[in-house]
């Protein structure tokens, strides 16, 4: 298999990001336009400013985006070094970055823990396994 394969779930991951921040800047645009803006009032600079509902939840699921992604960035990076990219590990790949578009559909839409919570597990399982993967690799073939 083309070891490069395994970048493709990378960029849609990475364009998922981008459009949650995107999202994001609208949302807090909107709110900005109806918010006290005086001169000299450093609440929105400060962070203090009452965000609405739609820019919280986007705001949050931003940040989840630099959190659990981070390790599948860099297992992508390790298997592309090790040539550990197979079939199986792109499979992985592409079931985490859906895992992680279901996720952020749900925090940036209806919200529900309960829904959420299972994609983000499944997420987590999916880096774990990746990683372990990476590890036999590299345990059983080295780095050669």
């Amino acid at each position: 298999m083309n070891q490069i394969a395994i970048l493709y779930p990378v960029f849609v991951q990475v364009l998922l990001v981008f459009t949650v921040t995107l999202s994001m800047a609208v949302a807090r645009a909107r709110a900005v336009k109806t918010m006290d803006r005086k001169r000299g009032n450093p609440d929105l600079a400060l962070g203090r400013a009452p965000w609405p509902e739609d820019a919280i939840k986007r705001a949050a699921n931003y940040s989840n985006q630099f959190e659990l992604p981070v390790l599948f960035y860099a297992v992508v990076a390790f298997a592309l070094i090790t040539k550990s990219a197979d079939s199986l590990m792109v499979t992985l790949a592409w079931l985490f970055v859906l895992t992680r578009l279901v996720h952020a559909a749900i925090h940036i839409g209806p919200n529900k823990v309960r829904w959420r919570s299972p994609a983000f597990a499944l997420g987590f399982l999916i880096v774990v396994l990746m990683w372990i993967k990476l590890f036999l690799h590299v345990l059983t073939t080295g780095l050669a």
